[in-house]
């Protein structure tokens, strides 16, 4: 007998096994990774009240807007006693960078909120009362709850509205006013007071 058999799992077996238990187990995480992908709900960023391909190709035109805007009327934006401009300076910061950059931090309530615009022209110290006023209450990263608040009333020479917050958390105020030819535009990042 000069062949002698062997028995068992020769070494070999077991890189084999062990190259398939690999394999395996990659295959596997590729799959749960794509399956992941596939079920995560998208929301669409709907920043300065339209798609994010518009923006992206016209975001100098939107700036150049809003300068010119806020060069010829005077807007003055309440929301729950505090005031701001027509700017949307919080747009270049991160959500958790807001606490030290931003000013604008715990502007909004859970319950009712309310919003009021007051708009004077600077050339003629009038108020502006045919402006169209459309803004939007939205959670930083679904829209699912997003508040439009599109029913302005003149009264007292301000636009007012108001919307109910249901949720505490991170929000977005988008608004957009438009007078003739004019458009200025509004983003703030803030959340809801704890």
């Amino acid at each position: 007998m000069s062949t002698q058999e062997k028995k068992g799992i020769q070494k070999y077996h077991l890189w084999l096994l062990l190259f398939f238990a690999i394999f395996g187990g990659t295959f596997s995480m590729i799959v749960w990774t794509v399956k992941s992908a596939v079920a995560t709900p998208v929301y669409e960023d709907n920043s300065f009240m339209s798609n994010y391909q518009d923006i992206d190709d016209s975001f100098n035109d939107i700036y150049i807007s809003n300068v010119k805007f806020n060069n010829r009327y005077d807007t003055k934006v309440t929301i729950n006693d505090r005031t701001v401009g027509m700017n949307f300076s919080d747009l270049l910061y991160g959500q958790r960078s807001l606490e030290k950059k931003s000013t604008n931090q715990n502007m909004l309530l859970v319950g009712q909120n309310s919003l009021s615009i007051t708009i004077v022209d600077k050339e003629s110290k009038q108020v502006v009362k045919d402006a169209n006023v459309s803004f939007l209450l939205t959670r930083a990263i679904e829209d699912m709850y997003d508040i439009n608040l599109n029913d302005f009333k003149f009264e007292n020479d301000s636009y007012n509205s108001s919307g109910e917050i249901k949720l505490e958390g991170n929000w977005n105020i988008i608004g957009k006013i438009k007078i003739g030819d004019d458009t200025g535009h509004l983003y703030i990042k803030t959340n809801t007071k704890r």
